[in-house]
């Protein structure tokens, strides 16, 4: 089986190899646990290597993440610049000025079909779930989820949905069951005073995966774990 890098020092290895092309994956958490930097980094490296990758960005604009991910150390030229293409916002209403707001998910789609076709990319990123529903009219959450999932798997890409969740605690909903894998991220108090970003996967399908929580570290413009304290 094909895989993606997480590039992830030593998570990989904990999820069996890596992401299994072609699925679609979660990463999924509390706010402020790197789960947007988590998906950039992978397409970020993949771009490196010649892999095509979209990044279709619905909270904030594609300025905003570049000039923080400029201070983590990632250089956004020659191979990267080539191979990764950003979508914010502002650029996909530009392109979507004709359509009837409440045909705003069709719209999306056709939009990101248009740039799959032009980009020929292997990795989609959705960023974010939460914000994709809001800016969609639908009358069922389970069956806009459904025909969402199906639409994506007919891409026939590994696609990234970033989804925000209030607390680690939180019920799992449709949305997790859809999705082949799940990447959870969370902030763990230690030592009464201090926190720790931690992640663990509670799924990836076709993979003997590690489910345990790990500490997630940015150090010298890398991205590890490490053992959970």
């Amino acid at each position: 089986m094909e895989v993606i890098s997480t590039y992830v020092k030593n998570f990989d290895r904990e999820l069996g190899g890596g992401i299994p092309k072609g699925h679609i994956i979660m990463i999924s958490g509390t706010p402020g646990t790197y789960k947007s930097s988590l998906a950039f980094n992978i397409l970020y490296h993949s771009a490196k290597r010649g892999i095509g990758s979209i990044y279709t960005l619905l909270e904030q604009s594609s300025d905003s993440l570049l000039v923080q991910m400029k201070r983590m150390g990632y250089r956004l030229d020659g191979k990267v610049k080539e191979n990764l293409y950003i979508a914010d916002l502002g650029r996909i209403r530009q392109a979507l000025t004709s359509t009837d707001p409440k045909r705003w998910d069709t719209g999306f789609r056709k939009y990101v079909e248009g740039l799959v076709e032009e980009k020929l990319p292997d990795i989609l990123v959705i960023d974010s779930l939460p914000v994709l529903e809001i800016l969609s009219y639908f009358k069922n959450r389970r069956e806009y989820l459904f025909h969402l999932f199906s639409w994506l798997k007919g891409l026939g890409l590994t696609t990234i949905l970033v989804n925000e969740k209030p607390s680690i605690t939180s019920p799992f909903g449709d949305e997790d069951f859809l999705a082949d894998g799940i990447l959870q991220t969370a902030l763990k108090p230690i030592g009464g005073s201090d926190l720790q970003r931690q992640i663990r996967c509670i799924k990836m399908r076709a993979m003997d995966h590690n489910t345990s929580w790990f500490a997630l570290e940015f150090r010298e413009g890398q991205f590890r774990i490490a053992p959970a304290i």
